[in-house]
């Protein structure tokens, strides 16, 4: 990978919209010249999941394309359990960026498309739906009692980073909720708060998971403005974990990229999110 080459990752969103570009060709020629594009395991499970061969094959040809100037990494529950694993069997030495996610197997799959057929993408679509309403009964199921709490006086919070530092505290849900639940599913032994707290100091891609669901719970449970049409959804979310990987991430996802600018805001990264339109323009030199 040259070293002058930005890190650019993309939402599967932007991969769609990439494929139907009517500059598709001025605008693969820029990807190439101008970066480092890293797909990820997310990329491959939802082009998977497609059910009209033609266009999951288009999907798979850009993908392809792509990879020819950059690589794959694993989906973010690999990713964060292959982490939690390492930090956990020597946390003294360990460092986020030593541990390898890159996924040959995925690339392989992209060019050869062994398995990538009918019968899969039948079965990672209900895979993927199912995954998606139990998100989405979870956090949605909190509302009444946030309403309830909120009605009897306590302060909403009004911005995500402020719920943030309310879930935060000592003993915070934060950290004994949700940094308890995604680090101890992959281990042994019960984690403590000060492990988790840490763990998360030392590893992005754990935070920035922890983030994700924060979100969630912010944007189905406390705010008090309507959520917009098109809400970021699980994987959306989640996709946050990828942009500690990349210096660009871009998705055609209008909530998504508020979403994700926020989490890294919050979890200190620099990592530029952009909208597809954003993307092309700056690719195309007009804006």
């Amino acid at each position: 990978m040259p070293a002058q080459s930005p890190i650019l990752a993309l939402d599967t969103s932007s991969i769609n919209r990439l494929t139907a570009d009517p500059e598709f060709t001025v605008l693969m020629a820029g990807l190439k010249t101008g970066y480092y594009t890293r797909l990820n395991g997310s990329n491959i499970a939802e082009i998977a999941a497609t059910q009209k061969a033609e266009k999951r094959g288009r999907l798979l040809d850009t993908c392809q394309r792509l990879l020819v100037q950059g690589d794959c990494i694993d989906p973010f529950a690999w990713i964060v359990e292959k982490q939690t694993k390492r930090f956990d069997s020597n946390p003294k030495d360990y460092d986020w960026k030593k541990v390898n996610v890159r996924n040959c197997v995925f690339e392989k799959e992209v060019r050869d498309r062994e398995s990538l057929n009918d019968e899969m993408a039948q079965q990672e679509k209900a895979s993927a739906e199912e995954a998606k309403k139990r998100f989405e009964d979870i956090f949605c199921s909190m509302r009444p009692g946030f309403d309830e709490i909120f009605s009897n006086g306590t302060e909403r919070p009004e911005t995500f980073a402020d719920f943030v530092k309310v879930l935060q505290k000592p003993g915070g849900a934060f950290w004994t909720g949700y940094g308890h639940k995604f680090y101890a599913r992959n281990v042994k032994d019960e984690p403590n708060e000060a492990k988790i707290r840490d763990f998360a100091d030392r590893c992005p891609p754990f935070l920035m998971m922890i983030l994700g669901a924060v979100m969630a719970q912010f944007k189905r449970a406390i705010v008090s403005t309507p959520p917009p049409k098109k809400r970021a959804g699980r994987v959306d979310l989640l996709m946050g974990i990828y942009l500690t990987y990349c210096r660009i991430f871009v998705t055609d996802d209008r909530d998504q990229v508020t979403c994700l600018r926020d989490m890294g805001a919050v979890g200190g990264l620099a990592t530029e999110v952009l909208s597809y339109k954003e993307f092309r323009h700056r690719l195309l030199c007009i804006g």
